[in-house]
């Protein structure tokens, strides 16, 4: 193996298990909040995390993105890559100061308005707005200088101080100490910006070029996008339509919901790295067959855990968050049964940002995100949190039709409708067995025999609707069996040959 391919698979491996201790930190953290403020001072902390995000999406201008890219190929250790940090950086700061500016002349006209309890939400949340934008700059940087060990080391650090600090804060001071711990999240990463500048560098308007700026312009559109539009704006409607409360619930849905489509997001891009190469060599059969394949494989996993866990939120919300959100059921239901296709989605995203084609992508997040203003437009007043679940649902499924027939159309390949389907037929079988377990008995007991019976019912689908080639185990135990403990290799090599008979 060579040392790029070795560096670079030990990068990514750093930056899963980065990206892991953060999912467990926010999800943990979630759950406290939920605990200690109930559905309304939880909807508070989330619409905050909302507006922080975003705020910080809107003043980065695409630079940090523009900096991961570029960082890393010039002059190795030399000064141009300091230059172009420091032109950035000058740019960033006037942009970071004008939107905080904003956020405190907003909690200003909030302390008139209202009282200085209210106002103080909104200080916090600028702060925490000022911490993210810096962390997400310099992680940047850090990445871009492959420095994913020192990221991977801030983010742990990161994880164990917002969990003490989110429980004391929201203990003693309601949402606003709960968004303290959130500052402390980003802060370890924000202060070592500082080392990544070289005071004795002069910035250059030459330093970011027009093709740098291009790039990070078209990069933060698709971001502010997503951001703004595609992630969390059913708490814009919800908040203005019912209230903090409901924001609560639908948090709660999302929070289990995205939980999941990240660590499958995490599973994609590992799956990917077989069409890219065969994108590589021009090679059109190949790319097919491995775009193919990847969508089958992704949908095993996705699709049991998306209808199974539909299945057991009756038990499994309450379980996890309290009995007060016993009224988000039905949507966190709808949301984890649709979260499958936001997951898989990053396929044909993937493949046809492979073929250069990076304007289609934003054509089509152009599309779905106007549609999900008018949905929610249209079904929130109705529905009220039904209502926002349902567009997100028929958004994320828009979207990966969407990007399936752009990539069918513009880079020849095509999904394996005849073998999703069957995979889907599996799903449901997985949750009608899971199902019957919640509905026999409660609480802990039902996700504890509802999970096994999902679990063997949908291996046995597999298996009889032949959903696994031989040739798919061969290559899953040529490339991750070697890195299984000795002892568990021969019981997945089992496993996987009882799920697909020759």
């Amino acid at each position: 193996m060579s040392t790029s391919v070795s560096n670079l698979l030990k990068s990514s491996l750093i930056s899963l298990a980065a990206t892991l201790i953060s999912l467990v930190a926010g999800f943990a953290t979630s759950v406290i909040a939920a605990r200690l403020l109930g559905p309304a001072g939880s909807g508070k902390v989330a619409y905050a995390l909302w507006i922080a995000t975003s705020a910080a999406a809107l003043a980065d201008m695409g630079l940090p993105q523009a900096l991961l890219r570029n960082t890393g190929g010039l002059s190795g250790d030399g000064e141009a890559w300091k230059i172009l940090v420091r032109t950035a950086l000058r740019s960033f700061m006037i942009s970071v100061s004008m939107v905080g500016a904003a956020i405190l002349a907003f909690a200003a006209i909030i302390y008139i308005q209202r009282d200085a309890q209210h106002a103080w939400l909104w200080i916090v949340t600028g702060l925490l707005f000022l911490s993210y934008a810096f962390h997400v700059f310099s992680t940047a940087i850090a990445r871009g200088r492959n420095r994913f060990g020192q990221t991977a080391r801030t983010t742990a650090l990161g994880g164990v101080l917002q969990i003490p600090l989110v429980f004391v804060g929201a203990w003693l001071l309601g949402p606003t100490g709960a968004l303290i711990g959130y500052i402390a999240r980003y802060l370890p990463q924000a202060l070592l910006l500082r080392s990544y500048i070289d005071r004795d560098m002069k910035p250059s308007r030459e330093a970011l070029t027009q093709e740098m700026r291009r790039y990070g312009r078209h990069i933060w559109l698709s971001d502010l996008i997503e951001i703004l539009v595609l992630s969390r704006i059913e708490f814009l409607f919800l908040g203005f339509f019912l209230s903090s409360t409901s924001i609560g619930y639908f948090a709660a849905g999302l929070g289990l919901a995205g939980l999941i489509e990240q660590v499958m997001l995490q599973i994609s891009p590992a799956l990917i790295v077989s069409f890219t190469e065969a994108h590589a060599k021009n090679d059109q059969q190949m790319l097919n067959a491995a775009y193919r394949r990847v969508i089958r494989i992704v949908a095993l996993v996705m699709l049991p855990i998306s209808f199974g866990g539909a299945a057991i939120m009756p038990d499994l919300l309450p379980l996890i968050f309290g009995n007060a959100f016993d009224p988000a059921i039905p949507a966190s239901a709808t949301l984890l049964a649709f979260v499958w296709l936001a997951g898989m989605s990053v396929i044909p995203w993937g493949i046809i940002g492979a073929s250069g084609r990076s304007v289609l992508l934003l054509r089509v997040q152009i599309v779905s995100g106007l549609l999900m203003i008018l949905l929610l437009t249209a079904l929130v007043p109705r529905m009220g949190l039904q209502g926002a679940a349902l567009a997100r649902a028929a958004i994320v499924t828009l979207t990966f039709v969407l990007l399936g027939w752009t990539a069918w159309r513009h880079v020849q390949v095509s999904v394996p409708v005849t073998a999703l389907a069957k995979t889907m037929l599996a799903a449901v079988l997985c949750a009608v067995a899971a199902g019957v377990g919640i509905y026999s008995f409660d609480g802990a007991i039902a996700i504890a025999t509802a999970i096994p019976a999902g679990v063997v019912a949908y291996m046995l689908a597999v298996r009889v609707l032949r959903l696994i080639t031989p040739e798919d185990v061969q290559i899953l135990m040529d490339t991750a069996g070697g890195k299984l403990p000795g002892a568990s290799r021969p019981l997945a090599n089992k496993l996987l040959t009882f799920l697909a008979p020759g």
